[in-house]
């Protein structure tokens, strides 16, 4: 949790899907803590099948990479929380309600087109190494002295003034859905990048410990907790286009009664992002403000689980 009251900014770099971003802060249900400004510096989305899988903002031109500036996307955010993906909400020193998307959190909408035979769209291979391609969300980390003793997982204590570091990369949040032919939002899928359920939402130790010794506030963890999932979809390692399971599915390209060239029926999806720090996860405390986040994206066509 955030106790700083002046304005403060995260540059995040991203390679792949490359993001400068931060959103920081906590909640009861709203928030507890002051607003931050944050700074979105540049960002790049490429779709990792080539040629096979294109990606654009518009529906109509279509590319294998896009940047900040063909996404429109706000510099300015603020500290968010959610418990669908879809809705965020703030309080505490503002009145309680719903944010204003791309001000206070990052949310952009990806029309996806194929001519492939596979038709189901999913997020994979979450990579925790320095390999070209995967999903990956990696930052530096920065250094946090606190000015009070707190408590860490498994009840270790955190002496005041000593030396802790912590990662953006372990708070961030990111939700994906698909929409339908009327722009409305279907089924939500929220994914921790961390992968590290112990230190997921609304745990009682890290940033809320730390928030607790610091203002000696009370303040009740959430009883309901988001439905999140930890691990991307595997696929079967003898048929690469066969997915076994259906976490990370986003979404089904379907047809559109338009060909290419080359006769190939044209499929089309259209899937909305989210991208947040959460401010309940144990992570999201003072020492991720001036840390570095990179993070890329790999999307693959499959036929889902059945």
């Amino acid at each position: 949790m955030s106790f700083r009251l002046t304005s403060l900014k995260l540059t995040l770099s991203i390679l792949g899907l490359i993001i400068y971003l931060f959103i920081f802060g906590s909640v009861t249900y709203a928030w507890v803590t002051m607003s931050q400004i944050n700074n979105i510096d540049n960002l790049t989305l490429i779709a990792s099948m080539g040629q096979e899988l294109l990606i654009s903002t518009d529906g109509k031109t279509y590319s294998t990479s896009l940047s900040i500036h063909d996404l429109q996307l706000s510099h300015q955010l603020k500290d968010v929380t959610s418990l669908d993906g879809k809705t965020f909400q703030r309080g505490g020193f503002h009145d309680l309600g719903d944010d204003v998307s791309n001000e206070d959190y990052i949310s952009f909408d990806l029309y996806f087109k194929s001519t492939a035979r596979e038709h189901d769209l999913f997020l994979v291979n979450r990579t925790f190494d320095e390999s070209e391609r995967g999903t990956k969300v990696e930052s530096q980390g920065v250094s946090f002295i606190p000015k009070v003793h707190y408590t860490e997982e498994n009840h270790t204590l955190i002496e005041k003034d000593s030396r802790i570091t912590y990662y953006a990369k372990d708070a961030l949040r990111i939700s994906f859905g698909e929409l339908d032919d009327n722009n409305q939002l279907g089924e939500v899928v929220i994914y921790d990048p961390s992968e590290n359920e112990g230190r997921g939402y609304g745990k009682p130790f890290g940033a809320y410990s730390y928030y607790i010794a610091r203002t000696n506030a009370s303040l009740p963890l959430p009883i309901e907790h988001p439905d999140t999932i930890y691990q991307l979809s595997m696929m079967d390692p003898y048929n690469p286009y066969q997915a076994l399971d259906n976490l990370s599915l986003m979404g089904e390209l379907k047809p559109t009664n338009t060909y290419d060239l080359n006769g190939n029926m044209i499929y089309q999806t259209k899937i909305r992002f989210h991208l947040w720090i959460e401010g309940w996860d144990p992570d999201a405390i003072d020492g991720i403000l001036e840390d570095t986040l990179s993070i890329q994206l790999e999307f693959k066509l499959a036929h889902r689980a059945r």
